[in-house]
Parts: structure tokens; sequence; C-alpha cells
């Protein structure tokens, strides 16, 4: 019912304002419409979405997955970006299934994601990138793997 809500309404700050009302509760149920509403065709309540989602509590790897599955290319978009923002090693190997999608702009996402997360496994996965046919994907990852490779002394 919510998220028929949502797609309803035709002016984006209802939209937007909906879905910042939704982003305030606490819940499971919460991340499920805002991954659903990841579809809204506005760039600006997607990255309302990942912003919410990147510091959710209730955080589902098994749902995002999902999403990384499926069209349309910004939503792929969008929840590599989450997977950035949130760090997790564990989600390397699910940022693995993008390096090879048709879109430019997912596997750039997917560098950067990468490049966030760091580690030996997304060294190995942006070394990949760095040879990609687009060069945009090549900037990406060479920014990722300078950013994952910088060493840290505590």
């Amino acid at each position: 019912m919510v998220l028929r809500k949502i797609r309803s309404s035709k002016k984006k700050q209802i939209r937007l304002k909906i879905i910042k009302s939704i982003a305030r509760l606490e819940g499971s149920w919460v991340n499920e419409v805002l991954l659903e509403t990841l579809e809204d065709p506005s760039e600006e309540i997607r990255d309302c979405i990942i912003f919410e989602l990147g510091k959710s509590e209730y955080f589902n790897l098994n749902m995002i997955y999902q999403k990384l599955l499926k069209q349309p290319w910004y939503v792929k978009s969008a929840v590599l970006k989450i997977l950035g923002i949130r760090k997790n090693p564990y989600s390397v190997n699910l940022i693995e299934v993008a390096l090879n999608d048709l879109n430019a702009e997912v596997r750039r996402s997917a560098a950067q994601a990468l490049g966030e997360i760091g580690g030996k496994e997304a060294l190995s996965l942006l070394s990949k990138l760095a040879k990609d046919k687009n060069r945009f994907v090549r900037r990406s990852a060479e920014e990722g793997l300078r950013k994952a490779s910088r060493l840290k002394f505590i």
C-alpha cells in the first residue's frame, strides 16, 4: 500500500517527502520499501534512499543482492553505491557480478564501491576493471586502486 502511494504520486517532492517520513521509522519493512523505491526515475530520490540505506541498522544483504541482479541499470548503480557506503568486506563477492554488466555506469559504480571497501579481493577485482574497454570505468578503477591500496599507519 505504501509503495502504491509513492508510485501513484506524480510530483517528485511529494514522493520525496513520503520517503523521508518512512526512512525515519524503524523496522525491516522500511528497508524493503526503500529498496523497492530505488526504481524511482528521480536521481534526487534515489540519492536520498542511498543515504538512508547506507546508514540503516536493518540491513539485509540478500535483499540488496537481489536488486543487484535486476534491471534497470540505475537500480544496480544505486545498490553498488549503498554497498560502498557500508564498506562490508562480504559485499565484495556480491559486487563481482557487476563487473561484466553491459552498462558502463554499473561497472563504474562497482569500481567506486570496491575502492571504498578495499581489501585484497577488492584490489583483485579493481585490477580487472582497470582493463575495461570504457575509459570512465578504467579511471574509476584506477582511483579505487589508489584508495584501496593506501597504507595506513596507526
